[in-house]
């Protein structure tokens, strides 16, 4: 536990975000390892962000007294996640996140009687939770989450920054945005008649959601079976257990170890059942699991280094009294004052302010969504994909790297050759690409390379690739980091393939001269 004293001595400033939780918490199942998401869009400026979706205040930590270092440990023992809800459009995921919300004391009564009589006006009655996630007026005409929501809230061991992911396949690329960012992933399924084989179904996007979120490195996750108190199910334990009979075979397709990563919880996300408290029996006799609050709380995620090379890649930038970058921090610790580099141009930066969510902090670790004060660059000289990493070891920027690549669906059944071109998503990086060079495909029975020349692959093959893309990118090894190493390929708004950045291959310079 030598990682975990350290990350208590560095992050006297920010919450402990990789404890582990205690075993006898809740269920041992709902362990939990990734990283999804937080967009950007809802804090372009911090003036922005909604009072009522606002972590309470109060915790503010500037001083490092030592004889105050004591109370700042007491109040760090709370560690922090990022909880991405996904699944398909009108699942429930607005309205699940806005009832959290309610339910832990970030909105109060008033505030849910003005959303009340705003979707009223609407003739939209039951849509009013959701409006506390969705807060621009085209979500709420359309009743579709368009842009990631962000929110924070707490439980008794843990504070959680709640990322509402959009359910509509024409914002696929936003949700990919969220997702890659979180530690925790929960899947929104509607048990209402109808409403789960629609997004089940080929084309629906509960299938897309989730490769999407085991490829972005949610690699556990919450289902929740949402709408359980709806007419057609009237927590019924036959509906509740045909939903998981059909989701536990494609969560094992798509590399979920289900006993393990995957944990099933029923709820109401509109009356808010099961979701702080326990289900009450004459509501559902059946169920003698968690509630929503326990199973969060009850998650393990893996300690990382806050002593690894500082690497934070940026998700967006404004100005605020200087130039101000916003991120999650994937590997090491910052500090006020330290020297840093913006990847991949190389930019020295110094580092005047730290904050997590409206908190001035000393110093932040890995795991933590900080807004960072930079000196030394412009605004208008960062994009969305930039890295900010460490001096003494900064993060590779290149234009082409080597990849391991499990191709999902090809568009019209076509065949993947050099020259296919398509639009990279690796961590906040978008960017198009092209396959220039097919290397070898690799045996689905022993996982090592065929010996034979490839010229293509189709559905379903694993191969060996090099990729190259029309500007300087920042990547590492998927080996080395994997939430910075680990991508997708999408054409058309479809996901056509996932991959991983390997080392170069052995006998690749042997192929270049045959």
């Amino acid at each position: 536990m030598d990682i975990e004293e350290e990350i208590r001595s560095l992050q006297l400033d920010s919450a402990e975000d990789n404890g582990v939780v205690n075993p006898e918490a809740a269920q041992p199942e709902v362990e939990n390892s990734n990283k999804m998401e937080e967009d950007s869009k809802e804090e372009v400026h911090p003036h922005s962000v909604k009072p009522e979706v606002v972590e309470q205040k109060g915790k503010e930590k500037i001083n490092v007294d030592p004889e105050e270092e004591h109370d700042e440990m007491e109040l760090d023992k709370k560690r922090h996640l990022n909880v991405v809800f996904i699944g398909h459009v009108d699942a429930g995921k607005s309205t699940t996140g806005g009832q959290i919300l309610f339910l832990s004391g970030q909105v109060d009564d008033r505030t849910i009687q003005k959303y009340e009589k705003e979707a009223k006006e609407k003739s939209r009655e039951s849509w009013y939770m959701a409006y506390i996630m969705d807060t621009n007026e085209e979500e709420r005409v359309k009743g579709k989450t368009v842009e990631v929501g962000r929110a924070h809230f707490e439980t008794e061991s843990s504070r959680f920054t709640i990322l509402d992911a959009p359910g509509h396949k024409s914002y696929v690329p936003n949700m990919i945005s969220g997702a890659s960012q979180a530690d925790v992933g929960v899947l929104v399924i509607s048990a209402r008649k109808g409403e789960f084989e629609t997004g089940y179904e080929r084309g629906g996007q509960t299938r897309e959601h989730v490769q999407l979120a085991k490829t972005l490195g949610v690699s556990k996750l919450l289902v929740v079976v949402n709408k359980m108190d709806d007419p057609t199910v009237n927590w019924a334990k036959e509906r509740y257990d045909e939903i998981g009979s059909k989701m536990v075979p494609f969560l094992k397709t798509s590399g979920y170890n289900v006993k393990k990563d995957v944990q099933f919880l029923p709820i109401s996300g509109l009356v808010g059942t099961n979701i702080k408290n326990r289900v009450d029996k004459t509501v559902c006799s059946w169920w003698d699991g968690p509630c929503l609050f326990e199973a969060l709380d009850a998650i393990e995620i893996p300690l990382r280094d806050p002593k690894g090379p500082f690497r934070m890649p940026i998700i967006d930038k404004f100005k605020d009294m200087g130039t101000v970058v916003m991120g999650k921090v994937e590997s090491g610790s910052v500090r006020e004052g330290d020297s840093l580099f913006v990847m991949p141009n190389k930019v020295p930066v110094k580092v005047v302010a730290i904050f997590i969510d409206e908190d001035k902090v000393k110093r932040a670790g890995p795991g933590e969504n900080l807004r960072v004060r930079l000196s030394g660059i412009e605004e208008e000289d960062i994009l969305s994909g930039f890295v900010l990493a460490s001096v003494a070891n900064p993060i590779p920027a290149v234009t082409d790297f080597f990849a391991q690549l499990q191709i999902l669906e090809l568009l019209d059944n076509a065949i993947l050759t050099a020259g296919y071109k398509a639009v990279l998503h690796i961590h906040s990086i978008v960017e198009e690409c092209e396959i220039i060079e097919l290397i070898s495909q690799m045996d689905p029975k022993t996982k090592k390379p065929m010996k034979k020349h490839i010229r293509f692959v189709k559905n379903g093959a694993v191969v060996v690739c090099k990729i190259q893309v029309n500007n300087l990118i920042c990547v590492e090894k998927f080996s080395d980091f994997p939430q910075l190493g680990r991508f997708t390929l999408r054409t058309e708004g479809k996901t056509i393939a996932v991959g991983k950045v390997i080392d170069p291959p052995s006998t690749y310079p042997l192929k270049l001269s045959s």
